[in-house]
C-alpha cells in the first residue's frame, strides 16, 4: 500500500489544479489565477469549472485565502466555490463557514503505483484521430440532445482539451466503431486518468478496464511514477479503479457560497 502524506497529497492536487489552468487559453473568457500553489478557475458559466483547486495546503491565512477567492469569483460574476480535503487547515475551514460556504459534493481520489502492471487485454485501443473524435464527443455526451446548450459544452471541453500536448485521448474499438474513451494527461510525473465513458450498448464487457490498464502502461511507459484519478464514492468508476489496485487518498469536498 502507498504510504500517503502531505507532501503525497499536495502534489496529486497541485497538478490537477495546473491541468486545468492549462486550459483556460483555449476557452473564450474562461480565467486562471495563483492562490496559495493552487489555482482559482473560472472556465465561465454552465462550464465544467469553477471553482478553487489545490488551495489550504500552502500555508497561506486563512482570511487571505477567502478574500481572493470571494474576490476574484465575484469579479467573474460566478458563486465563490472550492475544492478542499481533509489534509487543510482546520482554520481555512472556519473561514470559509464563517463566509458562506455550504456542502455542495463530494468526490474520492484515487492514486496507484505504476509497478506491477496487469497485462494489456486483448482491446483495440487507439488514440483518438480526425476520423474519431466526432464518435468520442458523442460517447462522452452520452443521451444529451447533439443541438443542446450541453452539448455544446462538452464538445467546446474536448477540443480545448485536445490542444494541450500533455493530454492523450482514446477509443476502444468494436467492429470498427468507437463505443468507448478514456483520457491520459501528464503533469510534473502523474498521470491523471479521466474522460471516461461507454456506449450504454457495450457497458459491461470490460472496456473501461481495458482503457484503464492501457493508459497506465502508457503512464509507465513515458515515465510516471503513480497515476491519479476521481470517481463518486461507489460509482462504476471507483469500483473498476479499486479492482485494478488504486488506493483511496482523500475524499475532496466542494464548498459553494449560498446565494
Amino acid at each position: 500500500m502507498m504510504y500517503v502524506d502531505r507532501e503525497l497529497v499536495r502534489r496529486v492536487e497541485q497538478t490537477a489544479a495546473e491541468f486545468c489552468a492549462r486550459q483556460v487559453d483555449a476557452l473564450a473568457g474562461a480565467a486562471a489565477q495563483e492562490c496559495d500553489g493552487g489555482w482559482l478557475i473560472a472556465f465561465g458559466p454552465g462550464r465544467y469549472v469553477n471553482r478553487a483547486m489545490a488551495i489550504g495546503l500552502g500555508g497561506t491565512a486563512a482570511d487571505e485565502i477567502v478574500a481572493n477567492v470571494t474576490g476574484f469569483y465575484s469579479a467573474h460574476s460566478l458563486p465563490a466555490s472550492v475544492e478542499i480535503n481533509p489534509w487543510v487547515d482546520a482554520s481555512l475551514v472556519r473561514a470559509l463557514s464563517d463566509a458562506g460556504f455550504r456542502l455542495e459534493r463530494f468526490r474520492n481520489v484515487y492514486v496507484r503505483e505504476l509497478s506491477a502492471l496487469p497485462d494489456q487485454p486483448a482491446a483495440d485501443i487507439r488514440p483518438v484521430d480526425v476520423a474519431s473524435a466526432l464518435a468520442r464527443k458523442a460517447i462522452l455526451a452520452a443521451d444529451v440532445a447533439a443541438d443542446s446548450e450541453a452539448r455544446r459544452i462538452s464538445d467546446e471541453y474536448c477540443d480545448a482539451v485536445a490542444q494541450l500536448g500533455d493530454s492523450c485521448d482514446l477509443v476502444a474499438i468494436i467492429d470498427g466503431v468507437p463505443v468507448a474513451c478514456g483520457s491520459l494527461t501528464v503533469v510534473r510525473g502523474i498521470a491523471g486518468l479521466g474522460g471516461a465513458a461507454t456506449l450504454a450498448t457495450h457497458r459491461g464487457r470490460g472496456l473501461q478496464q481495458a482503457l484503464l490498464i492501457h493508459r497506465l502502461h502508457l503512464a509507465a511507459d513515458v515515465g510516471c511514477d503513480f497515476a491519479s484519478a476521481t470517481a463518486v464514492p461507489d460509482g462504476q468508476s471507483a469500483r473498476n479503479l479499486e479492482r485494478l489496485g488504486f488506493q483511496l487518498l482523500y475524499t475532496q469536498t466542494v464548498l459553494t457560497t449560498v446565494a
